[in-house]
């Protein structure tokens, strides 16, 4: 008996904690009560290093920007595909247009990865003040049964001279930190679908915020105060 109570007591923490928890995070969060056990889910902890801003504007933007987005270059040396930059560049642009970065966001995919040179014709051709250009760094897919990390490079081009406008970099790692058993409780961890998606789009969130900043009339500031952890 007294072990049933035991159990219902941690039952009615462990609700009442992941009660808390479910508002902070966009995952079903669990609890399994059971007659000897009670196993409870826990969402994966996602890591971010230090975003960098290495180029960045002197000037203020222009009232209205029309942008255009290109799938990231990945090599084969760093991890993944062809296919896995155009998810990335895919993802970065959808989290951006969400954002409303700038007043215009075109996505234009390609087959191959179009260069520099090819992809300013084509932002020129479209009638862009901008092209944005990514680079996958690493890539780690472990799904939902290991490790997935990634890192970008970004950079924003003039679409009138080529010229170098913003340069950032950012990266992300998720773990699945599998099953832990204590005496009367089981921890495991609730990983979501696509943890290159939460990745990407966290990371891409953090990178949006001075760019738009710049966009929407401010001056950016390496000094400006640090993000909050979105995810």
């Amino acid at each position: 008996m007294n072990r049933v109570i035991f159990l219902l007591v941690i039952l009615f923490i462990l609700a009442g904690n992941s009660g808390c928890a479910y508002m902070e995070s966009r995952f079903e969060q669990r609890v399994e009560p059971h007659l000897d056990q009670v196993i409870f889910y826990q969402r994966p902890v996602l890591e971010k290093a230090a975003s960098g801003v290495h180029v960045h504007p002197v000037s203020q933007a222009p009232a209205q920007i029309k942008a255009v987005f290109f799938p990231f270059y990945n090599s084969p040396r760093t991890g993944g595909t062809h296919d896995t930059g155009r998810r990335i560049g895919h993802i970065f642009w959808r989290t951006w247009l969400g954002q409303e970065v700038f007043s215009t966001m075109i996505y234009q995919d390609a087959q191959e990865w179009p260069g520099r040179a090819r992809a300013g014709q084509t932002a020129r051709s479209l009638g862009a003040d901008l092209y944005v250009m990514g680079q996958v760094n690493h890539y780690l897919h472990g799904g939902t049964q290991s490790t997935t990390s990634i890192a970008i490079l970004v950079n924003i081009f003039s679409a009138r001279d080529d010229s170098l406008i913003w340069s950032m970099e950012h990266a992300g790692r998720m773990d699945n930190r599998g099953e832990m058993d204590f005496i009367l409780a089981k921890r495991r961890t609730w990983m979501p679908e696509s943890p290159e998606y939460v990745i990407v789009n966290s990371l891409a969130y953090e990178l949006a915020q001075p760019v738009k900043m710049w966009s929407h009339g401010f001056m950016f500031d390496q000094n400006m105060p640090k993000l909050s952890d979105r995810y």
